[in-house]
């Protein structure tokens, strides 16, 4: 009698066995990486450090109001996820709202991460291309700089994670219920999610699909309530001229998808748009390589990326004009300067997706054109390699402080010498302040008030 010797699965073999069979590790350990690479990209002085509105604005009102402030407009719309962080910060002793507010805005982007993986499963099978696509939710080159760890920005994360959401099809009533209250908190958060309307034409017979959509529709309809009854103040600027819009998106969406945010600077003054066009080049040619070779839904995919990236780009610097945006006039010492904006976080998250995409469906077809496929497999594996070079602390607005420890001992100290003092003043970010309430700092509660 012969054995015949039974083969060993390969190790790539056994963890996806694993994942298959204990999918719920999977989401965990991905939600806490994502966010603790997002906290890790944040330099520490900035960790606790308010950014802009998070300490004006969200915690000062959670400190100080009652429960209305949580359906309190600001800017034109209503800010629901951080005005719910905020009301639960402040619970905590003074001395670590800061921190604790970093931390969940970090924790936030994990988890949101995790519904991007989620969402992918159907659109990119190949496992690799859909951890990288969740990794962009905290890997985004620019995303340090303004859009990570802190409530201010936190509704450009939940705009991608809810454009996975629109075009996500979830197989059981649980995932679906999961990703509607997603839907309905992010929608509450972020207005732009109006520019993903169009997305709901798709796959409307579905109905796990529109139970997620229904959180989705609720949550616009009541931004678009609040916007017209409490509008933005209106932006007088000059209006940026179209080539300037198109020089700053391929500074702010292209190029930092190669060129580390310290370095952008440089180049544009070397080499003006150059490296910019050449990313979107290489993002179109993928683009194509999925039309020919995708799925109808892979196709919408790359199509909704694209037009999704330059509309968001567009319009938010259409909207908020100012003369750091005029790009196409700078000389090329200004250009070494230039402004870099969160807008253009998104669109470059929209871009840098389409390269996985082809990666996944050059994967599937590897052993049938297997020159092609494995070059394209290589192109993504750079592109990839690039964007996570960057992985490190990076600069932010908020790396030199004010840091909001270091404050409050003088603080404490003001209100324990002035019985009558009710609040304290404490700096943060843009020259702005936090007003906190002296029993916050020293305990003792006025019997008058």
């Amino acid at each position: 009698m012969t054995v015949a010797p039974i083969a060993r699965r390969s190790r790539i073999r056994r963890v996806g066995d694993t994942i298959r069979r204990r999918p719920v590790v999977l989401l965990v350990v991905l939600g806490l990486s994502c966010a603790a690479i997002a906290w890790l990209r944040i330099p520490a002085i900035a960790q606790g450090t308010f950014w802009a509105e998070d300490g004006r604005t969200f915690i000062s009102s959670a400190a100080l109001g009652g429960p209305s402030v949580l359906f309190k407009p600001y800017a034109g719309y209503l800010h629901t996820v951080p005005r719910l962080v905020a009301a639960g910060v402040v619970l905590l002793p003074v001395d670590q709202w800061a921190l604790a507010t970093t931390a969940a805005a970090c924790a936030i982007a994990g988890a949101l991460a995790v519904v991007v993986f989620v969402c992918t499963r159907d659109l990119v099978p190949w496992l690799p291309a859909r951890l990288f696509i969740a990794g962009l939710t905290v890997l985004a080159p620019l995303a340090p700089r303004e859009v990570l760890g802190n409530l201010a920005n936190l509704h450009s994360v939940f705009l991608w994670a809810l454009f996975w959401v629109v075009l996500s099809r979830p197989r059981r009533m649980r995932t679906a219920i999961i990703l509607s209250g997603v839907a309905l908190f992010g929608a509450l958060t972020e207005i732009q999610v109006l520019f993903l309307a169009p997305l709901l034409l798709l796959r409307s017979r579905d109905w796990l699909v529109w139970i997620v959509r229904a959180g989705l529709l609720a949550g616009m309809v009541v931004q678009l309530v609040v916007t017209l009854s409490w509008p933005r103040a209106e932006n007088t600027n000059p209006a940026v001229d179209s080539l300037s819009i198109a020089y700053g998106y391929l500074i702010n969406s292209a190029m930092p998808l190669v060129v580390p945010q310290s370095r952008i600077g440089p180049v544009l003054a070397a080499t003006g748009p150059a490296v910019g066009i050449a990313v979107l080049a290489v993002v179109v040619a993928a683009a194509i390589y999925v039309m020919v070779r995708g799925t109808r839904g892979q196709r919408l995919l790359v199509a909704a990326a694209l037009s999704g990236s330059v509309l968001i780009y567009v319009a938010s610097v259409a909207t908020n004009p100012d003369t750091f945006y005029d790009y196409a006039q700078f000389t090329s010492a200004q250009l070494s300067n230039a402004w870099l904006t969160r807008y253009g976080v998104v669109p470059s998250m929209l871009l840098a997706l389409v390269l996985p995409v082809a990666a996944a469906i050059a994967f599937g077809s590897r052993r049938r054109r297997p020159a092609l496929s494995w070059s394209v497999i290589a192109v993504a594996a750079v592109a990839a390699s690039l964007v996570a070079a960057q992985f490190g602390p990076q600069l932010t607005r908020r790396s030199y402080g004010p840091a909001w420890q270091p404050q409050l001992a003088a603080a404490t100290a003001e209100c324990h010498r002035d019985d009558e003092l009710r609040f304290v003043n404490l700096k943060e970010t843009l020259g702005w302040t936090v007003t906190v309430p002296c029993v916050d700092l020293t305990g003792r509660v006025d019997a008058d008030h």
